[in-house]
């Protein structure tokens, strides 16, 4: 954890709100692509996502990545959330989503910090060989998300050689909600299929993404899900991820899709 702190220090990321969330997942490197088919029907619903609206609350504001000599002329490590860098989530152990491009890489850091910039959480993960996105559940041991409570995580990359020390660190804001009476009904009277329709209206950034990712792994050639997981990706402007291979996606579970 020295040479993550030591990089954080040394950018002066600000540490303005809450805590982050990061767990330790195996990688399978030969999973299949199976985010890579293109749909043919196009006259479905739109599976757009809707920002959730701050009014009255205090506004994320997103340090840049610091970056060493990882690859600067790609992007390392890109996190699949929203343009505000906020997900909101109903889960108190959610899933997170990262892609990661051609590195020599090998593992990441993720760290959880509270509100007063303490510590709470930290794990190590190993990147997967190739590039592609791959996911995060926040594991039974950590501590349980606290509703309408905002944490800020960290994943850091190390690129170190025996010629370079250098770190790439991304990252993001999570905070745990609770549905109103509406998206409530709605979800219970939807199948797993339809549900990420629900959360990417009511603003639900992680059950969105995970419970479509998820549908996918269940059916990939499946083009309902091909559309929602394309449209998903282009409403908060990740186009260019929407044909990237998976690596362990599919290995998460999530009891949504029940």
């Amino acid at each position: 954890m020295t040479w993550i702190k030591k990089k954080l220090y040394l950018a002066a990321i600000p540490l303005s709100i809450g805590i982050s969330i990061a767990a330790a997942v195996s990688v399978r490197a030969n999973a299949p692509n199976v985010f890579a088919a293109t749909p043919k029907n196009r006259t479905l619903i739109s599976q757009s996502f809707t920002p959730p609206n701050r009014e009255g609350k205090s506004p994320v504001t997103a340090g840049a990545a610091t970056r060493g000599g990882c690859d600067t002329k790609q992007n390392l490590v890109t996190p699949l959330m929203p343009k505000e860098k906020l997900g909101l989530t109903f889960d108190e152990r959610p899933t997170f989503y990262w892609h990661t491009s051609k590195s020599n890489a090998e593992t990441a850091e993720f760290l959880l910090l509270d509100d007063n910039d303490d510590l709470v959480y930290e794990a190590n993960v190993n990147l997967p060989k190739k590039p592609g996105i791959f996911a995060f559940t926040l594991p039974p041991e950590a501590p349980g998300l606290k509703t309408n409570k905002q944490y800020h995580w960290y994943l850091s990359v190390n690129c170190s050689s025996e010629e370079t020390d250098d770190i790439v660190t991304v990252e993001g804001w999570v905070e745990r909600t609770k549905p109103n009476l509406a998206t409530w009904i709605k979800l219970n009277k939807s199948t797993p299929k339809y549900r990420s329709k629900i959360y990417a209206d009511a603003s639900i950034w992680h059950e969105a993404i995970t419970n479509v990712a998820q549908q996918r792994c269940i059916a990939p050639y499946d083009s309902t899900m091909v559309l929602y997981w394309n449209q998903l990706l282009t409403s908060v402007g990740l186009k260019e991820l929407v044909s990237e291979s998976i690596t362990n996606v599919c290995e998460v579970k999530n009891d949504d899709n029940k």
